[in-house]
């Protein structure tokens, strides 16, 4: 019995594999303490072998500042690094743009130094770090980060600085454990962020040990780059889990493109507050080690995921020129969008798409809540009003603006990058995203839409079907003539590493697939592309390729040089498949109903989830317990052998 959960906002989803079936279901969320919502879900079950979690509990500690009270320690003369950091702006022509105020409560220096060649040329000293080891007692600072100038070649006085921390009981993390790599503020950060969150996930992860040492189950825990691992080591690494919440959804749509034959995805997660897209590239999940969290810098290997507030509970407003916007701001699961009755005033993207038809009032939730319709067209007539524009206009315009808001998102995972659209299928799961994800497509020449067997617990899958997973990277600035030795020296430690890693999970290391890499960049730039490693002739070529595509011209007769050494490890876990359904079934609908979509308004067929046709041409909704799909006009749509909804735009 294999189980994995995602808790969000308003549920808490469980998928349960006993090797043949797979059995779902939502418990509601306790946002307070999340875990006796993992108490409950379990409560129903008898036993288990493994459990595996994804949760957001560490982004939110970030998003709502209740992480840890942390100390900085750091080289004489740098203590000012994160409060200057870099000339990047997210509005460039905002005069006044600001950055988000560090998590660091307290600075230390220390006169210290290592040479840019990993020499040190003053060790720390001992009278110091004894007085700087007081004043964090003194001033009872839960965690504390330390981050030395290029401690990443030579860690030395970093580690004598943490021994005498752990010595006096003060949990510390250590740049030159959590980020071996150049670039001092971007390690400094995430370095702060892993000690910011040390206490909160430590916390919450041996509560939920605790339950489960009741059943006695292995306890895996999602990670930001797409893999799991036993929980042990996420208590040692915590920044790990900072981005684990939507690294689910992406993680199961890599594994429904092995089983369908798919090598292209862009993935599309549509909630009530946010959008998340990502793509799968030749079978393999897109990431990136350059990332950030409300404006603070993560530099860790992290699903590559761009999030937009765009979701069904974005709210519709009027800017000062009197043109309509919607989101980010949210209404949220409370008090919601206006047709949930729970004091929501404001008109959002759900109650649009309940007006328009797209969204039966009696059976949302599977009819587990009924929605009011009256006050919803009551408030979007008067936002008619107020923009001068028609009823249904003004319905189409709300889903208008907030479609284009996630195709921007969608253009920057893919044509920004190289990918032509028209060689992907979108992917669409989360409560919202099946109801949005044909229009998107039409638009941007997709030409086909999938979803998934379970759109509103897809990412919960995602989690039991994902892979333990470790990486491990260095920096070193060389050019790559003359860098063999230094690369297969390097290969070499993350492997024995990794060895040490899975023996602590209990997992067998022969079964490991090792993954080396190498980012590398022309002399005299200051970004780098990641390429396999297989040989540095073989990288260098790979490099060449991967440049043109990205910038559309490279440059062969040039120097390059490499950066950093990776290895990415992955141990394979089993990976449950979906059910196999009828595809030879002759569903019927259950209604017509009338449904205003951009061309007007049409008579359209519903059908249930359960009972689908194998194939239908033409305009549909179709109703589920976890998300509502919705076929316009000239489309059509099939399901194949795993119970997959396939929409074909064109």
């Amino acid at each position: 019995m294999h189980i994995s959960t995602d808790i969000g906002g308003t549920f808490t989803d469980f998928v349960v594999s006993d090797g043949e079936k797979l059995k779902t279901f939502k418990v509601l969320s306790t946002p307070q303490k999340p875990e006796l919502a993992i108490e409950r879900g379990l409560d129903r079950l008898t036993t288990a072998t493994s459990f595996s979690h994804g949760a957001t509990i560490a982004t939110n500690a970030v998003l709502e500042r209740k992480g840890a009270r942390i100390g900085l320690i750091t080289t004489k003369g740098f203590v000012d690094l994160l409060k200057i950091g870099r000339q990047k702006r997210v509005h460039l022509y905002t005069f006044d743009s600001a950055r988000p105020k560090p998590l660091v409560d307290h600075y230390f220096e220390i006169s210290e130094r290592v040479s840019s060649k990993g020499v040190i040329i003053t060790p720390a000293p001992e009278e110091e770090v004894l007085a700087v080891v007081e004043q964090i007692k003194a001033l009872g600072i839960d965690s504390v980060a330390i981050c030395f100038l290029f401690s990443f070649l030579n860690p030395e006085n970093e580690r004598v600085v943490r021994d005498s921390l752990e010595k006096a009981g003060i949990k510390v993390s250590c740049s030159s454990d959590v980020l071996p790599e150049f670039r001092e503020y971007e390690r400094m950060s995430t370095t702060v962020l892993d000690a910011y969150l040390k206490r909160i996930v430590e916390g919450y992860i041996t509560r939920i040990e605790a339950i489960l040492a009741k059943k006695q189950e292995q306890f895996y825990v999602m990670q930001s780059n797409g893999g799991v691992v036993k929980s042990g080591l996420v208590k040692k690494k915590p920044v790990n889990m900072l981005l684990s919440g939507p690294a689910g959804g992406v993680a199961a749509s890599k594994f429904l493109c092995e089983l369908m034959g798919l090598d292209n995805l862009i993935t599309y997660d549509m909630g009530g507050t946010s959008a998340d897209v990502s793509t799968v590239v030749n079978g393999n999940l897109s990431w990136t080690s350059d990332s950030n969290i409300n404006g603070l810098p993560l530099k860790m290997p992290v699903v590559d995921i761009v999030t937009v507030g765009a979701g069904g509970g974005s709210i519709a407003w009027l800017d000062a020129g009197g043109a309509l916007r919607v989101g980010p701001e949210s209404a949220g699961a409370a008090p919601g969008p206006i047709c949930y009755g729970l004091g929501g005033k404001d008109v959002t993207v759900t109650d649009c798409d309940l007006l328009c038809g797209f969204i039966n009032p009696n059976y949302f939730l599977g009819g587990e809540m009924v929605l009011e319709v009256e006050n919803a067209r009551r408030s979007v007539e008067k936002l008619a009003h107020e923009l001068g524009m028609s009823y249904e206009d003004t319905i189409l315009g709300v889903g208008k603006v907030v479609n284009s808001n996630m195709i921007k998102a969608i253009r920057l995972v893919s044509v920004e990058r190289g990918l032509d659209t028209r060689e992907f299928s979108l992917i669409a799961f989360g409560g919202a995203g099946p109801v949005h994800a044909a229009a998107l497509a039409q638009e941007l020449n997709i030409p086909r839409v999938i979803v998934p067997f379970a759109p509103g617990v897809f990412s919960a899958y995602g989690i039991l079907v994902s892979d333990v997973q470790l990486d491990y990277s260095k920096t070193n600035i060389l050019c790559v003539t003359g860098a063999e030795e230094f690369v297969t020296a390097t290969l070499e430690e993350f492997t024995a590493e990794a060895r040490r890693a899975l023996a602590e999970q209990n997992i067998d290391f022969e079964a490991a697939i090792l993954l080396p890499s190498l980012d590398m960049r022309y002399v005299g730039q200051s970004y780098e592309l990641n390429v396999r490693f297989n040989g540095l002739e073989y990288a260098r070529k790979l490099f060449y390729v991967q440049y043109n595509q990205l910038y559309g011209y490279s440059m062969p007769s040039e120097d390059v040089e490499i950066v950093n050494v990776r290895l990415r490890v992955i141990a394979p876990r089993a990976k449950p498949k979906p059910p196999k359904v009828d595809v030879k079934r002759k569903g019927k609908p259950v209604e017509y109903r009338a449904v205003l979509f951009e061309a007007g308004i049409e008579k359209t067929p519903v059908y249930r989830s359960a009972d689908l046709p194998a194939e239908h041409l033409g305009a549909a909704i179709i109703e589920g317990k976890g998300a509502t799909v919705v076929v316009p006009p000239g489309m059509s749509f099939s399901v194949d052998a795993y119970g997959n909804i396939v929409i074909v735009t064109s």
